[in-house]
């Protein structure tokens, strides 16, 4: 079902992402979570995983709101898992074709919209442990190979670019844990993104892997199943800095009203 005239929304066959921080979370933004999604932030511990959570899904709600022409506020994502039936699963915007991903990462969050499945995952380089020592839980034999024939002083971020790359297809899909990582081939580091082989009747060939710029001391990829011909980086911490002011009016309405 297509939405009435959204603000500059994503064409078919190309993706937006939109970048903001940890630090552009504000307390205001919380008003835009639902019940499951106040539990799910109150119960983080730290307050960078609360603020990586809370920024993750105002940025989400905003820009699907720009772009559908709903509130933000009146944004609510179902979580059904196919499977189980539990709240657990890949979040949709029901009545709409836009979907989204989020990933974080450090002090980097992003958000990635397209009118088809789309991934999208960010790392920070370093603190990862051993590559290699890694590879050999989550890489195949193939990509195992190419990454221990990789320069040694570039093993670290070219395992954690095949990971974001790997990673982006799996939220793609939505299977997640359901999918062994090491089904889903991809090509290794330094080489041009690609869907090598996965355990899906489509052709490898017919899913988009892009590498993203995420900016120093970060790596990111975004994966379309479908043709993606151009992304576009778009501003977030200006979006939920306006965001920020229209919770803070709509939390004001709603305290006069009760009051």
């Amino acid at each position: 079902m297509a939405e009435r005239a959204g603000l500059d929304g994503p064409a078919t066959g190309t993706a937006d992402v939109w970048w903001a921080c940890r630090q552009d979370a504000c307390a205001r933004h919380t008003g835009l979570l639902d019940k499951v999604e106040q539990r799910r932030w109150a119960a983080y511990r730290r307050d960078e995983d609360r603020e990586r959570f809370l920024v993750g899904c105002a940025l989400a709600k905003t820009v699907l709101a720009r772009y559908t022409g709903r509130p933000a506020a009146g944004i609510r994502f179902d979580r059904t898992c196919a499977r189980c039936g539990r709240p657990h699963g890949k979040p949709a915007l029901t009545g709409s074709d836009f979907e989204h991903s989020v990933a974080h990462s450090g002090d980097l969050i992003a958000v990635a919209v397209a009118r088809a499945p789309v991934g999208v995952d960010v790392e920070q380089l370093g603190g990862h442990g051993d590559p290699e020592a890694l590879a050999r839980l989550v890489f195949s034999a193939a990509e195992r190979t190419a990454l221990a024939a990789a320069d040694p002083a570039d093993r670290a971020r070219q395992f954690l670019v095949t990971w974001t790359r790997k990673e982006a297809v799996t939220k793609a899909t939505g299977d997640g844990l359901r999918v062994a990582f090491s089904d889903v081939v991809v090509a290794v580091g330094a080489e041009p993104p690609r869907l090598v082989s996965w355990p899906y009747p489509q052709a490898p060939q017919s899913v988009s892997l892009l590498d993203l710029d995420a900016g120093v001391g970060y790596v990111a990829a975004l994966a379309v199943i479908g043709p993606c011909q151009a992304v576009r980086a778009r501003n977030g911490s200006a979006l939920l800095a306006a965001a920020a002011l229209t919770c803070g009016k709509f939390l004001k309405k709603c305290s006069l009203l009760c009051s």
